[in-house]
């Protein structure tokens, strides 16, 4: 694919501002010496990663890590009736949702 074709693929983003913010990130722009899109672009990305990992990734305490990776290392030991019956229930439930109530169809 052409560089001119790639390009023609990118998208336009538009935000409407006052004067006094136009003329803001434009001499912050200008400082850092991108375009005032460049600018734009780099700070919004930067926010948009921020904001996604932080929705997106689980915080623990060092302590709670710990418990954690201890809990994974056991051997795994003899599942109890409860969660057997569970299981069944939910097996039971997932075919019967499959087969639309007729477990004669399974």
């Amino acid at each position: 694919m052409t560089v001119a074709a790639e390009r023609s693929k990118d998208t336009r983003v538009v935000a409407r501002v006052d004067q006094e913010t136009q003329q803001f990130i434009a001499q912050a722009a200008e400082l850092a010496g991108m375009s005032v899109s460049q600018f734009l672009v780099d700070a919004a990305r930067s926010r948009a990663e921020e904001v996604v990992d932080r929705a997106t990734r689980i915080q623990v305490s060092a302590e709670t890590g710990n418990r954690m990776l201890d809990i994974l290392d056991r051997k795994p030991g003899k599942p109890s009736s409860k969660l057997l019956r569970n299981a069944t229930s939910y097996k039971e439930a997932v075919n019967d949702t499959e087969t639309g109530g007729h477990p004669e169809e399974a």
